[in-house]
């Protein structure tokens, strides 16, 4: 038997949703498209409770949820080398 679609649980969701829908103009947080067959997820802080936005299924299936911010900065500059560089050792010597 088909296990019922997962229905959103926080207190207040409804209103949660539609205000920040309205302060994202309708888009995920993240990618900043659309939403196209479902609805957008309200993500929060699975420790806290607290309320992120409104994110797309593939971003919020993205974001690991053990992560800590500065892993996510870790990968993007691995992702972006060209945003920065370590020193070079000419640099270093002066």
């Amino acid at each position: 038997m088909p296990r019922p679609r997962r229905q959103i649980e926080l207190p207040g969701a409804k209103e949660t949703y539609d205000r920040l829908l309205a302060e994202q103009g309708g888009v995920c947080a993240i990618c900043g498209n659309p939403p196209k067959t479902r609805r957008l997820s309200i993500d929060h802080d699975h420790k806290t409770g607290a309320v992120r936005g409104l994110l797309c299924f593939q971003c919020n299936r993205a974001l690991p949820a053990a992560k800590k911010a500065e892993w996510f900065l870790r990968a993007y500059d691995y992702l972006n080398p060209d945003r920065w560089a370590p020193p070079s050792e000419a640099s270093r010597d002066g």
